[in-house]
């Protein structure tokens, strides 16, 4: 089977879910795209890349969360060189998942943030990823990285405590 297939058919399998995860993620972003236009963009990009395999579904959603991001971030930057001038709102946190609201700026920070996080600790930047973007449970993500559910809610709290102190922003 081909490479292409195969992603063809693990897309088709978790596109409802891709989808969901989508519009969760679209709700709270200023993005000027559709979710069926974000799931479609994520396969597009998926499909050029060679060599992709997942052993799991939840392996393939973790992937799926750090594609959006980069597909995000990539649309936000070009809206900031496109309106140089964007008004600032202020960047709120939800509860247990920060809220990513807010301008393309606002976006772009967060990439960073994530990026140097990632730079001091992959794991502690793909919980993040997986929480923020995707909005992922602790059950599935303990199980895409291969760690325990107490592993990823302390990572996720360190994380969160340094995605916090990188934007200036309080908990």
């Amino acid at each position: 089977m081909r490479v292409n297939d195969s992603l063809e058919r693990l897309f088709k399998e978790q596109y409802v879910e891709i989808l969901s995860l989508a519009r969760a993620r679209l709700a709270r972003e200023r993005a000027p795209i559709s979710t069926l236009t974000l799931a479609h963009e994520l396969y597009l990009d998926m499909s050029t890349r060679q060599g992709l395999s997942f052993a799991s579904r939840q392996q393939f959603l973790a992937y799926s969360s750090r594609a959006m991001r980069s597909l995000l971030v990539d649309m936000a930057r070009e809206r900031i060189a496109q309106k140089r001038s964007a008004e600032v709102l202020p960047l709120t946190y939800g509860e247990s998942v920060p809220d990513c609201t807010g301008t393309p700026e606002q976006l772009v920070a967060l990439d960073e943030a994530l990026s140097r996080l990632g730079a001091t600790d992959e794991r502690l930047m793909r919980v993040a990823e997986m929480r923020i973007i995707m909005g992922m449970e602790v059950a599935d993500m303990a199980a895409a990285l291969g760690v325990s559910e107490p592993t990823i809610k302390r990572d996720w709290q360190r994380a969160k405590g340094y995605i916090f102190e990188a934007l200036g922003s309080g908990p």
